[in-house]
């Protein structure tokens, strides 16, 4: 054997496990590209992150408020407003299948418990505080 093709097959050696790699990482980011279950990756949607105009149904009468949500893995954060209670943070947040649960907590308001689930863009449920339970929905700013 010649020295030129021992060395072009210890070249060719070298390189086959480099390319295999490129095309593993390849197969890996097309799969989770095209998997809208995997939360990361530019094809994941986030369809709850930002503000969203809610209506409380309060004993009948309509108390509008400010939700600002910030979506983290299954973990809601974010903040909350009304003229009713103030300023608020969200504790315990969680969303997950289209469902989110979070509590209110306030400075001069007692906290408020929220469930609901996300259809056609609207988020709807009930809410319990202050020994009551009622309606609320809110849309996406």
């Amino acid at each position: 054997m010649s020295l030129r093709f021992i060395s072009l097959a210890g070249l060719a050696l070298m390189l086959a496990p480099l390319t295999g790699c490129a095309a593993v990482a390849a197969h890996h980011q097309a799969y989770f590209n095209q998997h809208p279950n995997h939360v990361s990756g530019p094809q994941f949607e986030d369809p709850i992150s930002g503000e969203w105009n809610v209506t409380f149904y309060v004993h009948g009468d309509k108390t509008p408020a400010t939700f600002t949500f910030k979506l983290d893995g299954a973990k809601i954060s974010g903040t909350a407003y009304s003229e009713h209670t103030g300023p608020g943070t969200i504790r315990d947040g969680k969303w997950a299948d289209g469902t989110l649960s979070l509590t209110l907590d306030f400075a001069k308001h007692q906290s408020i418990v929220v469930n609901g689930t996300l259809k056609d863009g609207k988020l709807t449920g009930e809410f319990s505080t202050e020994g009551f339970t009622d309606k609320w929905e809110a849309v996406k700013k």
